[in-house]
This record gives C-alpha cells, sequence and structure tokens, in this order.
C-alpha cells in the first residue's frame, strides 16, 4: 500500500511538473525604461496596453503594471444620421457611413463611406506627435469604456473614451464625443506621462485619401481644401503645397457632394501639412499648444453632405465649404429658393420648375425690352439695307445716316443685347447651384427621371460603348432642342443671312452639350425655352 502511494505521489510530480513546463505562461518582464518626450521629440516604439480607469479617462494610469485585458477589435456607433466604426488599434476610424445617402439609385447599394484610406497611407484620424507620425501611437491597443454606442433619438449624445500608454513615457487618451442630430464629432486627445506632465506641444489628425487633388475642370473640385485668413482655398497643386504648413480655421477632403474636415478648436493655432503618396494624399491637421503646461488639444470633425443646413449646425465656419465659385453671392440664394420651394412641392423637379418661373417674372420687363427692340429693328431693316448700300463708299456718311434712323424710329440696336447681359451672372449662378447642389443628388421627378443629378440616359448604348463620353439619350435634351429651333425661328434677325445660319446651329450644339448635364439643370432650361416662347407670342401679337 506504501509503495503505491509513495509510486502515485511520484508520478503525480512528475505530471506537475511537465505540466509547469508546457503550458505556464513566460515570467513577467519589467517594461523597459523610458525618457520622458519634450517637445517634438519622437515617441517610443515599445507600447504596453493598459485598461481604463475605474472613473473612465481623466489622467494617466496609475502605474504601467495593470493587468492587459482582451482588446476590443472594434467600436461601432450608430445615430440617426451615419454608422461609424473605430478600431481599437490605434483608436482611428474604420468607416463612416451616411444612412441617409447610398452610391447609387440601386436598394442595395452600400451606403456612402466618407473613409477611404488609400493603401500604405496610414489610418483615418492616426496621431501626429510632436513632427512625425509614430506607428507605436496609432498600431497600440486602446482600451475603450464602451463597445457599442446607439443614439437612437436626434436629441440626445454619448461620450466614448479610451486609453493607451508606452509605460512611463507616454500616456494617450482620446475622448470622442458623437451627437444624434449633426454629422460632427467632438474629440478630445490628451498626451502626457505618468506625472501629467506634457510631452508635446504640437498635436495633429491624419487624413489620408486615395484620390488625387485634380479634377476635370468641367466637374466640382475634389481635393484637399482649407479655410485659410478666413478664405476658402482649394489645393490643386500638392507639389507646391509649403513643407511648413499652411495656417488653417480647418481643412479638409471635399467631394462633389460631401467633406470630410478637421476643426482644431485652438483658435489662431491650427497647421495644414500636406504629400502625396503613392496612390493618394496624405493630409495631417495639427494644432500646436495654446497653454506650454497643458495635455489636451481639441478638434471637432464633420463628415457629412455639403449641406447649407447641416455646414452651419457644424459651426466654425465650414459653411463655407459650400462654394460655387465666382457667382457664390448669386447661387446660394437661389439655392435657398429651391429649397424654400421644395418645402411645398417636395419633389426638386417641380421646385426647379416653379424657380424657373420665378426667374422668368422677375426678369421679364428685360427680356420684354429686348424682344421688342429686336422686333423694331427687323421691321427696319430694309431702310438699313438702302443706306448701307447707298453709303457703302462713306464711313461717316453711313454713320450718320444710320444714327438718325434710329433716333427716327426710337430704335436702339443694343437693346436687344444689354437686357441680356444682365441676366448672365444669374443663368451661370443657376447653373451652378444646380449643377453641384447635393439637393438634386439621387432626387427623382417623374415617371423615367429618377435622379435628377444625372443626365437623362433613358435609352443607354450597350456596355462600353459611348461617343464623346455619352452614354445614352433621353427625351429632356431632345425636346430642349426642339424649344430652342422654335425660339430661333420666332426671334427677330437682322437680315444677315450668315448670323442666320449660326444661329440655327445654336440648337444642335446645345443639344449635344446637354446631354451629358444633369437632368434637372436640362429641366430648368428646357421651361425657361418654353416660357421665351410663350413670350415671344405675347410681344409679337402685341407689336403687329
Amino acid at each position: 500500500m506504501e509503495k503505491r502511494a509513495l509510486l502515485a505521489f511520484v508520478l503525480s510530480m512528475i505530471i506537475i511538473t511537465a505540466w509547469t513546463l508546457l503550458f505556464s505562461p513566460p515570467p513577467t518582464q519589467p517594461p523597459p525604461k523610458e525618457e520622458p518626450l519634450k517637445g517634438e521629440q519622437g515617441i517610443p516604439s515599445e507600447s504596453k496596453e493598459v485598461g481604463l480607469p475605474s472613473e473612465g479617462v481623466t489622467g494617466p494610469p496609475a502605474s504601467a503594471e495593470e493587468p492587459v485585458q482582451e482588446a476590443v477589435r472594434s467600436i461601432k456607433v450608430e445615430t440617426p444620421l451615419y454608422i461609424a466604426e473605430l478600431g481599437s488599434k490605434g483608436a482611428v476610424l474604420l468607416s463612416w457611413k451616411l444612412k441617409g445617402y447610398r452610391e447609387s439609385l440601386s436598394e442595395d447599394s452600400p451606403l456612402v463611406d466618407l473613409v477611404r484610406p488609400a493603401e500604405g497611407s496610414g489610418p483615418a484620424l492616426g496621431l501626429r506627435i510632436g513632427d512625425k507620425i509614430d506607428p507605436a501611437v496609432n498600431s497600440g491597443h486602446f482600451r475603450f469604456d464602451k463597445e457599442h454606442i446607439l443614439l437612437d433619438h436626434p436629441n440626445t449624445h454619448a461620450t466614448l473614451k479610451g486609453v493607451w500608454s508606452a509605460g512611463p513615457g507616454l500616456f494617450v487618451s482620446k475622448e470622442i464625443t458623437f451627437w444624434g442630430d449633426r454629422y460632427c464629432v467632438d474629440l478630445s486627445v490628451k498626451v502626457c506621462d505618468s506625472q501629467g506632465r506634457a510631452v508635446a506641444d504640437l498635436l495633429g489628425l491624419s487624413w489620408p485619401h486615395p484620390a488625387g487633388a485634380e479634377a476635370p475642370k468641367s466637374a466640382a473640385f475634389t481635393g484637399p481644401v482649407a479655410l485659410s485668413r478666413n478664405k476658402y482655398e482649394e489645393i490643386s497643386d500638392i507639389g507646391k503645397f509649403p513643407a511648413k504648413g499652411m495656417d488653417v480655421k480647418w481643412a479638409g477632403f471635399a467631394f462633389k457632394y460631401f467633406l470630410a474636415a478637421v476643426v482644431p478648436l485652438e483658435e489662431g493655432k491650427g497647421l495644414l501639412y500636406l504629400k502625396r503618396q503613392d496612390g493618394g494624399v496624405q493630409m495631417t491637421v495639427a494644432q500646436s499648444q495654446g497653454d506650454p503646461g497643458a495635455c489636451s488639444f481639441n478638434f471637432r470633425l464633420y463628415l457629412g453632405p455639403k449641406s447649407a443646413d447641416d455646414l452651419k449646425k457644424a459651426e466654425h465656419d465650414l459653411a463655407k465649404a459650400l462654394n460655387f465659385g465666382f457667382f457664390d453671392m448669386v447661387a446660394q440664394p437661389l439655392l435657398g429658393l429651391l429649397q424654400f420651394v421644395n418645402g411645398y412641392t417636395h419633389n426638386y423637379g417641380i421646385a426647379v420648375i416653379v424657380l424657373t418661373i420665378l426667374i422668368k417674372l422677375l426678369f421679364w420687363p428685360l427680356t420684354h425690352k429686348s424682344y421688342s427692340s429686336m422686333k423694331e429693328l427687323q421691321r427696319v431693316q430694309p431702310r438699313i439695307k438702302q443706306i448701307r448700300e447707298r453709303f457703302k463708299d462713306n464711313k461717316e456718311e453711313l454713320n450718320r445716316e444710320m444714327m438718325l434712323l434710329y433716333k427716327t424710329h426710337k430704335v436702339n440696336p443694343l437693346g436687344g443685347c444689354l437686357p441680356m447681359l444682365v441676366q448672365i451672372p444669374v443663368f451661370f449662378a443657376l447653373y451652378k447651384a444646380l449643377m453641384d447642389s447635393i439637393e438634386l443628388r439621387h432626387a427623382p421627378f417623374i415617371l423615367w427621371v429618377k435622379d435628377l443629378s444625372a443626365p437623362d440616359y433613358l435609352l443607354r448604348f450597350p456596355p462600353g460603348v459611348s461617343l464623346f463620353g455619352i452614354e445614352g439619350i433621353g427625351p429632356l435634351p431632345l425636346l430642349m432642342g426642339a424649344t430652342m429651333v422654335i425660339q430661333q425661328k420666332m426671334t427677330p434677325t437682322t437680315g444677315d443671312p450668315t448670323q442666320a445660319k449660326i444661329m440655327m446651329l445654336m440648337p444642335i450644339f446645345f443639344t449635344f452639350l446637354f446631354i451629358s448635364f444633369p437632368s434637372g439643370l436640362v429641366l430648368y432650361w428646357l421651361f425657361n425655352n418654353v416660357l421665351s416662347i410663350v413670350q415671344q407670342i405675347y410681344i409679337n401679337s402685341r407689336v403687329e
């Protein structure tokens, strides 16, 4: 019995020893000593993860020896406006999908995602501490106090808190506040050592994008934009961008209909850095510290549509990102009027027609005078022809007789042109507003017109077939061309056959041009022509 007990004891000791050698964790190694960072020094390459303090993120962890918990891979945030995903690795933004906007009209089309980093260009909202973007911070696993945030009502908000540490040399915390009724978030980043002392006087947020800065001249600008010295700037030449950066109030990437922007909240301390990388552009929006001893840097992010109401709600002059170029001062009120009318019609196609009528009524006196002058000029054309034939060798006498004729019949040869020149700014401003307005994006009109921001391609060419970029044809541009022909036939001419032939070619040229234009713009031009025809009929009946 004793032999058996002794044998069992020996076997038990062998099993316990073998188990310990094979399966026990390795002994804990003390963390390497790190020198505190100062100013723009580098970041320690070795990192250690720590859990969240029990009272939230209010300061550095009490000890670098806190037990490591399993990291949360991603944190999902959902509001009535968007679905965002953050990665615990670096606490960076993985996606930001807008719930109200899809890539196409298809019901199964993916939501528009404003986070589009290029391969190898770094993460969105990665940190630049001092003079470098160090992978130690942007690859370290942050500890968050939540794994999921759901804001199911507009009048709500929530804050996500996370921490990461590289031993006593560096402590980083991020606090992100999300709102249920807006596309902007507030981000507070704290960078200090274990004693709560500042380790850098400059902190930046990186924002990569795969697309280049250049865009076709006929399209809305796509690329880096900034508000510098209260002036909105589109940065098209990255190669000439200053290495020392540019003072900005905010900066970001602009798309035709959307904006991703970073706002440094320390007034007058914002800096923009840009550089081209393989396959994209790397943007860093940095903020220098106002208080030399402070550890916190505060930013506001906007990731949403270029809508006047949403941009104004985000404040900080972000509304200046909605820019229509040279005629912006005219285009903005016209767009506001279009939105006002749509509030009653609930159809942007009908709103465009109503806006066309209102503009036509506004300029009715000018166009009436223009058409009347052209009609009167047509009536004296036989007399003008006689004078030109009679004094063709005497320019002075010819001019004298012509002026006398105009005075006698009360005809102004420029009367048909000047009123039209006054309308040009309005026409171009409305063109820009309809061309680039997000309100028309995926907005239906009637029947086959499902998207007023897209060309009217009711009949599409076979796949891969296009004619100078035109992929199909539809009724709206053809009807517009037909109304231009009718209008040309009714418009008084000066009697010059060459000019008449040139004018008759205009409908063909405009029809071909407008085929690839947004159908909302073609709709405006079509009804403007129809109203002009009605006005011309009225004037002709009065003059005759």
